[in-house]
């Protein structure tokens, strides 16, 4: 919850003028205009107004203006920004490692009410968290390597200097978008915060629901059969292919549910969104965790069937789930950004769309070093977080 109310902090906009006061015949705009976290996919581009000798001339593009005299001028840029965008990777972490935890939290949650406390209780056997997490971090530092050795061969094959284009990326200065005609940083800060808030829905309730499920499904013939059968809807209709029929039935057939960049209140087009990811993923992750739980008659001599169940049964299958959210995690994000571009929802995807569609190289570049990072350390925090909570691990 946390990290979703900061996604909502992020993607909070105002209205700002940015002035540049000079003298000379060509009135050339602040220099670090480009910098702001512009909220381009939603309000549009900045607009630029020039004051000099009384008179204001309003631009449409942000440029130099060649005065017709020489004399005293203001350049003013304004527009909407996200001045809280910086937050949006904060609070995608926060979603991913509070799912985790919740998740476990959940199934402990059912085995105290029905087992009591003395039940639940895990117990160390050996390993070190220490040694587990620099094997997980030397793993995620060789992924790193091999996406910026790509990111270097498109530089050099574009005629930059891989050396500074690399420094670059390390600093976090990926420099200006050809098409947007600003900071590649700040448009994918300003998208990724509206990824984040879908994502975060979208991955919270369908990790949670299907805790829920596959507990009471160890109980309901019914609800694990009916599970059983949505895997296939999550086959078949991918989200993209899911999207493409909630806005024909939501929207163009009954009007229910606005469509398109939000204008006014975003909860209404947060809804096509969540549901087209939501809906087939919950039927594949109930099933994966379900595929984690032996075929077995659930009894053993001597213990009482509930113990089974929900203390080794569901306690194992819950540890071995935990690495699983992580892959769901990834691919529910890569399923986000087509879904991004069909609804026109002003996140990562849409932006990624726009730049391969205008040939701007560099936000694609950026954009592919951004996800690679989020996928490289999501599987980091997940196995940091499966360390601490599998009881085979020392602290």
């Amino acid at each position: 919850m946390l990290g979703i109310l900061i996604s909502v902090i992020a993607i909070q906009q105002k209205y700002v003028e940015v002035y540049n006061f000079g003298y000379g015949n060509v009135a050339i705009p602040p220099n670090d205009w480009q910098e702001y976290y512009w909220a381009i996919l939603v309000k549009g581009y900045p607009n630029a107004t020039v004051f000099y000798n009384g008179k204001f001339v309003n631009l449409q593009n942000v440029c130099n203006y060649t005065l017709p005299v020489t004399s005293y001028y203001t350049y003013v840029v304004k527009g909407y920004e996200e001045p809280y965008a910086f937050l949006s990777p904060i609070s995608m972490f926060l979603i991913l490692t509070g799912t985790l935890i919740g998740f476990k939290g959940t199934t402990l949650f059912f085995q105290e009410r029905i087992l009591g406390k003395d039940l639940v209780k895990g117990y160390a056997v050996g390993g070190s968290l220490t040694r587990y997490a620099l094997k997980r971090l030397s793993s995620s530092l060789v992924s790193l390597v091999l996406v910026f050795v790509v990111i270097i061969i498109l530089e050099y094959l574009h005629g930059r200097n891989p050396y500074y284009a690399l420094l670059e990326f390390l600093e976090f200065n990926a420099g200006v978008s050809s098409y947007f005609k600003v900071s590649i940083t700040s448009l994918i800060l300003t998208t990724l915060s509206y990824t984040t808030l879908l994502l975060g829905i979208s991955f919270s309730l369908t990790v949670y629901l299907s805790a829920f499920l596959v507990i009471y499904g160890l109980q309901s013939p019914l609800i694990s059969k009916i599970m059983d059968k949505w895997k296939y809807i999550g086959s078949a209709l991918a989200s993209w292919v899911f999207a493409m029929i909630i806005i024909y039935l939501l929207h163009f057939f009954t009007g229910l549910l606005p469509y398109g960049t939000p204008k006014g209140d975003i909860l209404s087009y947060l809804v096509m969104p969540v549901i087209s990811l939501f809906f087939p993923f919950i039927g594949i992750f109930v099933n994966r965790m379900l595929t984690a739980i032996p075929k077995t008659s659930f009894s053993i001599k001597g213990l009482d069937r509930k113990i089974v169940i929900y203390r080794h049964v569901l306690g194992n299958a819950t540890v071995v789930m935990l690495s699983s959210i992580s892959s769901a995690f990834v691919e529910m994000l890569l399923a986000e950004m087509l879904v991004e571009g069909i609804f026109q929802w002003p996140g990562f995807g849409l932006l990624l769309k726009y730049a391969v569609f205008n040939g701007d190289y560099k936000v694609v570049e950026g954009s592919m070093l951004i996800y690679s990072t989020l996928t490289v350390l999501s599987n980091f925090v997940t196995d940091l977080v499966y360390g601490v909570l599998d009881p085979r691990v020392t602290r």
